[in-house]
Parts: C-alpha cells; sequence; structure tokens
C-alpha cells in the first residue's frame, strides 16, 4: 500500500507500507533497520548519506525554535535513548539500537547558528541502509510488528493532504452569515502529476466494501426530475445483488456475505457480482476462481439495532436468497432479524459481543472503542462485561500511554 503526498513546497514523498513474507525477529531487525551513525572507515557513502539526510534537528534545548518543538518539547520525542541493543517496544515499535560513544557507538560534528554540535545516536531517524545508499535522501523505514501499530500506519497512509477551511466575505461586511469552503492547496508539481494522471494510491490485495441495510434502504441519490423513478426502482447494491447472485448460482449459496470478493467481480456498470475469470481454479466447481481480494462489511452501530443483527446474521449465514430468507429459521419466517438470531443461538452468550469489538480493534481508534464499549454495556446489557473489559482493555486505552509519552516529552514511560 503506498500513498504520494506533496509538501508546502511542491515536492512529493510517498508513504508506502510494506507487508513482509517472513517475520522479522527483533535480533534480526538491524540487518534491515539501523537507528545509528555507521562507522564512515567501513561505510563512508553510507556515512555521508546519513549525516547529511537522517539527522533529527537537533532541537530540545540545542534549539527551541525548531519546527518539531510543542509546548517547550520535541513533538517527535527527540533525543532519544541509548540501549546497547534491540528490544520490542509497547507500542508496536521497536526500541531500535542505539550504542552511546562509550559502547562502541559513533557521533558527529553538524554545525547550528554558527556552532559545532555533537550529534550522538539519539538524533538518528530510522533508516534501510540498502534504500538511503540506492536514493541518497531522508527515508524513514520503520519495523511495525503488531495489529495495533499496522492500524495506525494504514491511517496515516492514506490520511490524504493537509486541508484548511477558509471564509469568504466582503471587506468591512458585519453579516453573521459567513460562506464557508474547504479547499487545499494545490502546487504546480502535484498539478503536473495529475494533469498525466500518475498513481497516487495503491493497495494490494483489493479490498471491497458491502453494503449492509434494511429491505428498501440502501442509500439513493436523486434529484427533483428522478425521485418518483428512484423511489419506485431503488437501485441494486452489493447486497441486493449478493441475495440475486445465491438465487442463480449455486456455488453462491456455499459462501458467506464477504467472501464473495474472492471469487465474484463486482461491476459498477450492470451493479452486479459476476464470476471471476482469473485467479486459481477452485476444486469441484467448473469455472471458479478465487483470488486474495477481502470483502469488508460496513460496520453498524449497535444502537441501529436491526440492521446490526441483519449485519450478524450475514457474518454467519451461507447463501441466503433474500431478505425474508435470511431470516427464515427452520422453515419459519421470523418478526425480526433479532428473533432469528436469538432462534439461531447466536445471542446465547457474550460472542456476539466479542466479535463486534474484535472488528472495532482492527481498524477504530481507541476512543472509538470505548465509546462503542460503553454502548454495549449500558444499552445491550452483556451477561459477562467484566470478560470483555479484561479482554480488550489494552485497546481501549493504546492511546493514553502516548498521549501522557507526549505531555511528559518522555517515551520510556
Amino acid at each position: 500500500m503506498y500513498s504520494v503526498e506533496w509538501q508546502k513546497r511542491g515536492l512529493p514523498h510517498a508513504h508506502i507500507l510494506i507487508w513482509l513474507v517472513e517475520k522479522i525477529r527483533p535480533n534480526e531487525v538491524d540487518a534491515v533497520i539501523s537507528a545509528e551513525i555507521p562507522n564512515v572507515q567501513v561505510d563512508p557513502g553510507l556515512h555521508e548519506v546519513v549525516i547529511k539526510n537522517m539527522i533529527h534537528g537537533p532541537c530540545g534545548t540545542l534549539n527551541q525554535n525548531s519546527p518539531c518543538m510543542m509546548d517547550g518539547k520535541c513533538s517527535k520525542r527527540y533525543p532519544r535513548t541509548l540501549i546497547s541493543e534491540t528490544i520490542t517496544g509497547n507500542d508496536g515499535y521497536p526500541l531500535y539500537r542505539r550504542r552511546s560513544t562509550a559502547d562502541n557507538g559513533k557521533s558527529t560534528i553538524v554545525k547550528l547558528n554558527q556552532q559545532d554540535i555533537e550529534i550522538d545516536n539519539r538524533w538518528i531517524v530510522p533508516y534501510s541502509p540498502i534504500l538511503l545508499k540506492t536514493f541518497k535522501a531522508h527515508i524513514n523505514v520503520e519495523s511495525c510488528h503488531s495489529v495495533k501499530s499496522i492500524k495506525y500506519i494504514c491511517k496515516y497512509v492514506t490520511k490524504g493532504s493537509d486541508m484548511a477551511v477558509i471564509g469568504i466575505g466582503a471587506e468591512n461586511s458585519n453579516n453573521e452569515v459567513t460562506q464557508y469552503q474547504m479547499g487545499r492547496y494545490v502546487s504546480s508539481n502535484e498539478a503536473v502529476w495529475r494533469i498525466f494522471s500518475f498513481p497516487i494510491h495503491e493497495r494490494h490485495p483489493s479490498v471491497v466494501h458491502l453494503a449492509v441495510h434494511l429491505e428498501n434502504g440502501q442509500r439513493m441519490y436523486f434529484t427533483a426530475q428522478n425521485a418518483v423513478q428512484r423511489a419506485a426502482q431503488p437501485p441494486s447494491t452489493t447486497l441486493t445483488s449478493f441475495f440475486e447472485t445465491c438465487q442463480n448460482d449455486d456455488f453462491a449459496q456455499t459462501l458467506l456475505y464477504s467472501e464473495m470478493p474472492k471469487y465474484y467481480t463486482w461491476n459498477q456498470s450492470s451493479r452486479r457480482f459476476i464470476r471471476r475469470k482469473q485467479g486459481k481454479p477452485v476444486p469441484g466447481y467448473t469455472d471458479v476462481y478465487s483470488t486474495d481480494a477481502i470483502g469488508r462489511i460496513y460496520s453498524v452501530h449497535p444502537s441501529n439495532d436491526e440492521c446490526f443483527y441483519l449485519r450478524l446474521l450475514l457474518v454467519n449465514v451461507r447463501g441466503p436468497t433474500s431478505f425474508q430468507q435470511l431470516r427464515t429459521v427452520d422453515g419459519e419466517l421470523c418478526g425480526s432479524y433479532k428473533e432469528a438470531c436469538q432462534r439461531l443461538q447466536l445471542l446465547e452468550n457474550d460472542a456476539h459481543w466479542d466479535q463486534t469489538l474484535n472488528d472495532a480493534v482492527i481498524s477504530s481508534h481507541a476512543h472509538q472503542i470505548r465509546t462503542l464499549f460503553s454502548i454495549i454495556i449500558s444499552t445491550c446489557f452483556p451477561s459477562n462485561p467484566i470478560d470483555l473489559w479484561i479482554k480488550y482493555k489494552d485497546y481501549m486505552c493504546d492511546d493514553i500511554l502516548y498521549q501522557i509519552q507526549n505531555r511528559m516529552g518522555n517515551p520510556n514511560i
């Protein structure tokens, strides 16, 4: 996954997230990533690039006017602590080896305000020696070894450019009503990049968002001229197309809703699922191919109870052919989706609330997980809330430590 952004000065930079086939243990990180000044005698070329591009600041007491300074402290938490070997951190990132000069670590002299300042490994931004020697530019490389850190990295990679709200009004106008506009600055370099349709984002494998809504409850876009027609013939969605495919396709009847994109492509123009024509053949079926595409069903808030239970059925029931068939249990049509869940024993214990929180920790921030947990406790009355708290308390609190570290300016708390 990668995205390209442009700095205010007009130059592009990329945020890239790479999944490795083989796991890297803490004792293997040093072979890939370094946070130290290289030995000038061993690799003078790398030493030159690191000194030129990978020194943070310096800031703090050495330079209070550095752009990274907030409330008198470095927002990037430099200088870092000197340690003799790489260890696993508590936030999903390693604490990289940063040896002191007494422990065979290196230092260098840089100019700051016409003065010579000694810089050691506490000020080095982590980097990949191979990438740095190849591109000879600032390239920060980090190892992410937990779902917690990857979740935030994915959001950071796809956050987009900075934006600002601006007000438009006449000079000396005392009008209380002001028109506001959301806008962003596009530099000439970015404009050329977009005019030539160069890529700005890519991800693999592909992720298909799957709609979830009650019957005739899909989102519609209409004008004053076609409102009646759109209401009479609501557009197909991935959910209604899933039902239609299950009516006519024996293989689709074996699948869960979230498994559809693995074997079918969503045709945006015809708004229906079509069997994939390429991929790995599925044993026992003719003209059925699988890929590594992922289906993600949109999350539903527990307060939207019927839609929430509809989603719970879609996660557990294979091959439904309609909304009615989805809430049919043992040949009897249930009066609600919740009743269907109860008759299928999906609500016998706290497993569905456990699954709800488990889905949330993959993509939601800590404050969102706290809000969800409080709603489950206050309105859904789980039978054993203590077990849910014990299992997910770390996810609900993982931003608090980071906030305290920033407030105190101490990454080792």
